[in-house]
């Protein structure tokens, strides 16, 4: 991360993210420089969520990592396991540049989470069963 606060908008480096970016926005190329300089400030001064607020967290969520991810696997799990009733992935082969390097099975993964239900699972360790599950969106 440290790195990313030291590059510049023009780096050779960041031509993967530049290029399609310069292509598509609204904005125009012109507009890169604007959105790096933004994303080098959040680096350098996010996040400042703590485990209590995730855990107030009610709305369903998708905690969505790269195995090689620059996000270690501990802190990917921490979020987890933080954020009730949360839902993990944990993309194979992928860096935290999973969009780009599988978007056929993240955007299934992120469709699937979107549109279905959660499963009911057989052995819940964190969430609800099915049966308090279901009664919980009964309630609702």
């Amino acid at each position: 991360m440290q790195g990313l606060t030291s590059m510049t908008a023009g780096s050779d480096d960041l031509a993967v993210f530049r290029t399609p970016y310069e292509a598509a926005s609204p904005d125009g190329p012109e507009h890169w420089p604007i959105v790096f300089a933004k994303f080098q400030k959040m680096v350098s001064t996010q996040p400042n969520i703590t485990h209590e607020q995730l855990g107030q967290i009610s709305a369903p969520t998708l905690v969505l990592a790269g195995d090689d991810d620059m996000i270690s696997l501990e802190h990917t799990s921490a979020l987890y396991n933080a954020i009730p009733n949360s839902e993990l992935a944990v993309v194979p082969g992928t860096s935290h540049a999973l969009l780009m390097e599988k978007p056929d099975l993240v955007n299934q993964l992120v469709l699937d989470f979107l549109e279905k239900d959660p499963p009911k699972t057989f052995m819940p360790l964190r969430r609800q069963s099915g049966a308090d599950h279901e009664q919980e969106k009964a309630s609702r």
